[in-house]
């Protein structure tokens, strides 16, 4: 069998308008910033379709849209980036970008916010998974796009959603299932490829998640390694513990093929010759190194930056980063457009060639329901058994 290379790609955030490229959509600007991307070495971008700016009303989606996605396409091809459109539910920062109708004004947050072109709106979002209105704005969102662009040479897969547990938690585990099995099955009806970005959380805490029951329906998971997991597994700057979340999804998810989000979880100073390299960057630096040898090595297909770009002035006073602190400094670039510590590092690893190893998936048998109903303790033995490298393990695994 064909070795395959490791992707090492990048989510396109924008340095003036963060997320909300295709609300304020630029050909200049993008086309300019995906030229940076490509000169730094990338292969792949993905690109966050945001709700509230391609379905504004359930009718259809909105033609400058239409027009902007090919636009964003065709500068794509012409740069030989191949291109992984983000839809449906995408929780960012504790937000999700939703139009009017897909906002229930009686909804519990939850530490949620619902938000309409940057702006935070009363209530949160509709339950996308049996709601008949969303169904059928989703059939309709997909239907249209795939109408458009199927078999565009520069899409390499479409992404059905960005932590969609983060924003609409399922009530239970077959309703996510059910509905990854309605949209896969219209792409695959195309003949075209789709993935399903997961969080990390969804590994680490009982969300209503099973990455088994969704796994099987999409061509690849996305795992998002956010701060907040790798410190559940003591391990926030330890490439050790993103290996362990990695190979723990594996697992949960019957050996899927995998692709890794990265970011940085401190502060990502630009580097130059002139500054003096502070502890944070050091550690930052050597977080990611490790994380991308042991990503690769424990089989991820990919692995793909969180955010192109940090904001400049305009996009930070906007949610998600008017009380995400952390997401202004996880860029590869910083607003300038120079490399942050987290960038330089990424930046040189996306220049080696990786081949892509075997999946090894940890442990190799799990007791799914067992481990889910006894967390957090459950993952805490299961970390500890997997530092001592040894075969005693827990009674769940056997």
């Amino acid at each position: 069998m064909t070795r395959q290379p490791v992707d090492i790609g990048v989510t396109y955030w924008s340095r003036e308008v963060g997320p909300y490229v295709w609300h304020e959509y630029d050909a200049a600007r993008t086309e300019g910033e995906l030229r940076a991307i490509k000169s730094a070495g990338h292969h792949t971008v993905r690109t966050h379709l945001l709700w509230d700016a391609f379905m504004p009303t359930p009718a259809r989606v909105e033609p400058a849209r239409l027009r902007n996605l090919d636009h964003f396409l065709s500068v794509a091809s012409e740069l030989s980036l191949q291109v992984v459109p983000v839809l449906f539910v995408q929780t960012l920062g504790r937000c999700i970008m939703l139009p009017s109708y897909a906002i229930d004004v009686d909804a519990r947050r939850g530490g949620v916010r619902a938000v309409s072109d940057a702006v935070t709106q009363p209530g949160g979002p509709r339950y996308v998974y049996t709601d008949q209105l969303m169904l059928e704005v989703c059939v309709r969102w997909i239907d249209e796009l795939l109408g458009a662009f199927a078999g565009h040479p520069a899409i390499t897969m479409w992404d059905i959603g960005h932590d969609p547990a983060g924003g609409v938690r399922p009530q239970r585990i077959e309703h996510l299932r059910t509905w990854v099995a309605l949209i896969s099955g219209r792409i695959h009806e195309r003949e075209q490829r789709c993935m399903l970005s997961l969080s990390a959380d969804d590994v680490v805490t009982a969300r209503a998640v099973r990455p088994a029951a969704v796994a099987s329906l999409v061509d690849a998971l996305g795992l998002d390694v956010t701060a907040g997991a790798l410190a559940q597994v003591g391990g926030e700057r330890d490439p050790a513990a993103a290996r362990f979340l990695a190979q723990l999804c594996e697992s949960l998810s019957a050996s899927a093929p995998l692709i890794a989000h990265l970011s940085s979880s401190a502060p990502a100073t630009p580097t130059d010759a002139d500054d003096i390299e502070t502890d944070a960057d050091a550690l930052t630096r050597r977080f990611v190194a490790g994380a991308v040898d042991a990503l690769s090595e424990c089989g991820c297909a990919g692995l793909m930056a969180a955010m192109w770009s940090n904001p400049g002035p305009r996009a930070a006073e906007v949610p998600p980063f008017d009380r995400q602190q952390h997401l202004r400094e996880a860029g590869v670039v910083d607003a300038s457009g120079r490399e942050t510590a987290f960038g330089s590092v990424w930046v040189e690893q996306a220049g080696h060639e990786r081949e892509r190893a075997l999946s090894s998936p940890w442990p190799e048998r799990i007791d799914v329901d067992d481990y889910y109903a006894n967390l957090p303790e459950s993952l805490h033995e299961l970390r500890a058994a997997w530092e001592r490298g040894s075969s005693e393990y827990p009674a769940m695994l056997r």
